[in-house]
């Protein structure tokens, strides 16, 4: 090793002949790579037949990061908890959220399409009205009022409180 700082050369010199004659691979290296390429195939097949299993089967409604309802397409119920009622008013696939369930003037308008699996809110009494243009699918997405303190988002994805 410190040979080769005093200008001695360490690598072997080989001939020409014994280069053309060398193996390019290893049996090792085809080993490596047939392991490498099957696992790759293998990920993709998996992949493949087990399709996208993460879609979301419904929603969840947080309000102040709580989860207070929780709405499932096969069913088609909005589960409120009882603490709770009191906020919500259901009209078939419309439903009306009340932050403060004292001001029937303070609302957000949640709209489900149980046939294209999607939820939205149709109108809102808060400045800006950002949430009317967020819309929740079976395969992602998330709708937030920050002055109502409303957060909606798909089952099954993420984790209801963190989002």
């Amino acid at each position: 090793m410190f040979q080769a700082l005093k200008g001695e050369t360490v690598l072997k010199k080989k001939s020409l002949s014994e280069l053309k004659n060398s193996k390019p691979f290893y049996a090792f290296d085809i080993v490596l790579y047939l392991a490498v390429a099957a696992f790759t195939v293998l990920s993709f097949v998996f992949v493949l037949a087990n399709g996208n299993k993460g879609d979301s089967q419904g929603f969840f409604v947080l309000y102040e990061n709580v989860v207070v309802a929780e709405y499932y397409y096969s069913d088609g119920n909005l589960i409120v908890k009882d603490e709770y009622a009191a906020h919500f008013k259901t009209d078939g696939e419309k439903v009306r959220f009340y932050p403060d369930k004292n001001d029937l003037n303070d609302y957000n308008d949640i709209v489900i399409d149980k046939t294209n699996k999607t939820v939205s809110i149709a109108d809102a009494t808060c400045a800006g009205k950002d949430c009317t243009t967020q819309k929740v699918s079976a395969s992602g997405g998330f709708i937030y009022c920050a002055p109502h303190a409303l957060k909606i988002v798909p089952t099954g994805l993420t984790d209801p409180v963190s989002g």
